[in-house]
């Protein structure tokens, strides 16, 4: 009877290195990830932390903390009430009743149309004419800005508004403004103002009937002349948002917030995965 090999469970050593090599590949890998995406992360918190800052300081200087009001026009004459009262009613007449309608209005009647009607209440003390020329409304103004997360600051100063039809309104785009600071304003925060300032007239349903059916807008001979025709279609001439205005503290939380639980899902599974690789050995 010949002896046979005796079967044994030993496993080969060689197999047990190259297991452990596998393993300390896959940490060495694993560690190697994360560390690029935490690079990453730190990279873009960084920056996204010193562009807010930025953002903020550059708002504080050319804000207050404090109003100043504006002129506020006399309501005492009731020739004038009255007259101010009949242009608009009769104007607002032809609309409703789709007929070609225009209305004239100097700086005096604008800012007593500012002081008379409850609709346009938001803007006194806020906005006061002084100059209307071939190309621009001037103006004095004051409306808060939201500078951070400490809270609202307001931009006083002297205004230099270009009237246009937008989406049947007339929308305000400011081509410059003289801060009482004396601090230049960012352009992106110049085209915002308008948004800041006239959202609420923008967006009353109340007023659509009227004041959303306008085709066209002129300076002229000092005063501002608005035509509605109808069968109109006034041409968009801006490519901005008008209606919405997201501060860059808001942006920068979103954007921290991803940062946060994305770092948050990756430590989760690799976690997870060095379970499932120790449990493997």
């Amino acid at each position: 009877m010949s002896d046979t090999p005796k079967e044994t469970n030993n496993q080969n050593p060689n197999n047990k290195n190259n297991d452990n090599e596998k393993t300390n590949s896959n940490h060495i890998a694993g560690c190697g990830i994360f560390l690029v995406i935490l690079a990453t992360v730190i990279f873009i918190a960084v920056v996204s932390i010193y562009s807010y800052f930025d953002y903020k300081n550059a708002f504080i200087k050319f804000s207050e903390e404090t109003i100043t009001p504006t002129k506020l026009a006399t309501t005492e004459n009731p020739e004038a009430v009255k007259a101010i009262d009949k242009k608009f009613s009769e104007f607002g007449a032809l609309v409703i009743e789709n007929k070609t309608a225009t209305m004239a209005l100097t700086t005096d009647e604008i800012n007593l149309a500012i002081a008379h009607f409850p609709k346009l209440e938001e803007f006194r003390n806020k906005l006061y004419i002084t100059n209307i020329t071939k190309t621009h409304i001037q103006a004095r103004a004051t409306f808060p800005i939201n500078a951070g997360f400490d809270g609202i600051r307001h931009i006083n100063g002297k205004l230099m508004l270009k009237p246009v039809i937008a989406q049947g309104s007339i929308f305000p785009i400011v081509d410059a403004i003289q801060a009482d600071t004396k601090q230049e304003i960012p352009e992106k925060v110049l085209k915002a103002i308008p948004v800041l300032m006239f959202a609420g007239y923008r967006n009353d349903e109340t007023i659509q009937a009227v004041f959303h059916k306008l085709t066209k807008v002129e300076l002229t001979n000092g005063a501002i002349h608005i035509t509605s025709e109808p069968g109109k279609t006034a041409i968009p001439i801006i490519d901005m948002d008008v209606t919405e205005e997201t501060s860059a503290g808001v942006q920068l939380f979103i954007l921290l917030t991803f940062i946060f639980i994305t770092t948050l899902l990756f430590a989760f599974w690799f976690s997870k995965h060095k379970k499932k690789q120790i449990a493997q050995q």
